[in-house]
């Protein structure tokens, strides 16, 4: 059995007056009780669901960027990495590849190029990231997240703005090795590969739960 790196409980999020999480009942390990959402170290778990089901607010509640009530528990130390859907950099006139060396360091930036990766080409990486698309800074942001993978990866439509190999390159990256990985997704093909767990989530009011 792998350690439990994240622990959830009955987690409601409010947004005005409505409720965009609303006492989730899933599972992310067969065997576990409906209502407690665990993910083992080494879990890939595939959250699907309708638009307006709560998939990116729960994202962001599991990686502390989001206040919810119920209970959230990360194993102590534990590195969470987040590929939100809007992606915003702290200093947008600087160039992409100026961010990538200075979010890694430079050690870890010269042991993993930003080039290899194949996310962006030439011309983008030496462009501010003010003047990128929300396409390509998104390519950007989940470049540092493969050079630098946390010990959980959660990934909001990762595969959006990628072209099919890259989302096919992607999606086989994801497979088995260290690390937990929880990723919402409406690409089929996305669907079709994935391999891992997977959860069905239903907009609040209606019935949520793991299939299989």
């Amino acid at each position: 059995m792998h350690p439990t790196a994240l622990l959830a409980h009955d987690l409601v999020r409010l947004l005005g007056a409505r409720r965009v999480l609303d006492g989730v009942s899933l599972t992310a390990a067969p065997g576990h009780r409906i209502g407690l959402i665990g993910v083992r170290s080494t879990e890939r778990l595939l959250v699907t669901g309708r638009n307006g089901a709560g998939k990116s607010t729960l994202l962001a509640v599991l990686a502390g960027h989001l206040a919810a009530s119920g209970e959230v528990r990360r194993r102590r130390g534990l590195t969470v990495g987040l590929l939100a859907q809007d992606t915003a950099f702290g200093r947008p006139e600087r160039t992409a590849r100026a961010t990538y060396e200075s979010a890694l360091g430079p050690e870890r930036a010269a042991a993993v190029p930003l080039r290899t990766l194949g996310l962006l080409d030439e011309s983008a990486m030496d462009r501010a990231v003010g003047e990128l698309s929300v396409g390509q800074r998104r390519r950007l942001a989940l470049a540092l997240l493969v050079a630098r993978p946390p010990q959980l990866l959660l990934l909001d439509e990762p595969t959006n703005h990628l072209s099919p190999a890259l989302a096919d390159e992607l999606t086989e990256a994801l497979g088995p090795g260290p690390g937990a990985v929880v990723v919402t997704g409406h690409d089929r093909r996305l669907r079709a590969r994935w391999r891992g767990a997977r959860l069905a989530l239903c907009a609040p009011g209606a019935h949520a739960g793991r299939p299989g």
